[in-house]
């Protein structure tokens, strides 16, 4: 055989072995890790599915989803890390998957990304109201710091929770002349209640004893319009045990359902606001958001966290601030919300205000 060709197969040979080599010794390292990063995004996507698929058949009708729908918005925490995965995957199933939760992630929280709409229905000479909702906590005794809260919103109507007695005297002596009508108190049946002050004479209206102290409906005269105003306080949890989650969910949609009742039909324009206890993504929210809009979703930005307040410790164990958000204002299509906003913590209260301001629609 002729020399030069022997050599020339040798060189071939050689460079093929050396190929060879080369991708033996890269490729299954590339492929495993891609695996794993593969594996690791299909197991959240499926995990962050599965929630999806059974909050929409069961929705709270599970008490252990019920409280893993309370925090569904951290189930999305992770996905900045699930598309660096993805990257280095360089895999069409870990794309899809990275996708699928992206569309979820978007449907369900969406909006709190982007900014509000701006108001395109309401004059500028249109009736306004500036509507706050401030659960203040039963324990507190300090108006001064919640007074310079109130003063600093600036609002026409405030709806209370968890007011006392004791809290509502002093807060009279700080701003009750800047707020000359309110709602009475009832110590003898309610240690904290539910209660509205308002810049503008409110008409009160009765409510059975039973929720005397967790929901209080009034009707505000502004500028010669009616504005019908309802402060709710829904049930808290009492606990965490299954017994006690069933009954809280349970009562929580009872007492929604009969504030609604209560207001179906009425003839003036509705604000309805309050502590909820609910999430976004618990069925109170939605047997409310299908009937009224949410005032913060309108014309607020973010996600509009207000419990707990501020960082502590619950069970010994340590929590930052703004986890969830419970607290809002919702309204009838009369309005339209220019501006939404959670309020400064006032150093006591576990909770954060809600401010919106609402304008009346058509109202020639």
């Amino acid at each position: 055989m002729n020399r030069g060709r022997i050599e020339s197969k040798c060189d071939a040979f050689t460079m093929c072995v050396a190929l060879r080599l080369e991708a033996g010794m890269a490729t299954p390292r590339t492929s495993w890790l891609g695996k794993i990063a593969s594996g690791l995004v299909l197991l959240y996507a499926t995990l962050v599915v599965g929630w999806a698929v059974a909050h929409r058949l069961v929705g709270d009708g599970y008490w252990l989803l019920a409280l893993l729908n309370g925090f569904a918005v951290y189930l999305f925490a992770p996905l900045p890390l699930a598309a660096l995965l993805t990257v280095l995957a360089r895999r069409r199933a870990a794309w899809l998957a990275l996708l699928t939760v992206t569309l979820l992630r978007g449907g369900l929280f969406g909006d709190d990304l982007l900014p509000p709409s701006a108001v395109v229905s309401a004059g500028a000479g249109d009736p306004a109201l500036t509507v706050m909702t401030y659960n203040v906590l039963y324990t507190n005794s300090d108006a001064a710091p919640i007074a310079a809260s109130i003063t600093a919103a600036n609002p026409d109507v405030i709806a209370f929770q968890e007011l006392t007695s004791n809290l509502a005297q002093q807060l009279e002596q700080e701003i009750g002349a800047t707020y000359p009508y309110r709602t009475p108190m009832h110590p003898a049946q309610c240690f904290a209640e539910a209660a509205v002050w308002s810049r503008y004479p409110l008409q009160v209206e009765s409510v059975d004893e039973e929720i005397l102290c967790r929901v209080r409906p009034v009707v505000v005269d502004f500028d010669g319009w009616a504005a019908r105003v309802v402060n709710v306080h829904a049930w808290s949890y009492s606990g965490l045990d299954r017994a006690a989650v069933e009954r809280g969910f349970r009562w929580r949609e009872e007492q929604i359902a009969w504030v609604l009742g209560r207001v179906a039909g009425q003839p003036e324009p509705l604000i309805l606001l309050g502590d909820f206890n609910s999430t976004p993504t618990h069925e109170v929210y939605h047997t409310l958001s299908a009937h009224l809009v949410d005032g913060f979703r309108e014309a607020g930005w973010g996600l509009g966290h207000t419990f707990p307040a501020a960082e502590g410790r619950a069970w010994n164990v340590p929590h930052p601030g703004r986890l969830v958000r419970i607290d809002y204002v919702f309204h009838s299509d009369d309005w339209r919300a220019e501006a939404a906003w959670v309020g400064e913590w006032d150093g006591q209260s576990d909770h954060r205000a809600v401010v919106a301001r609402l304008r009346l629609l058509q109202a020639d």
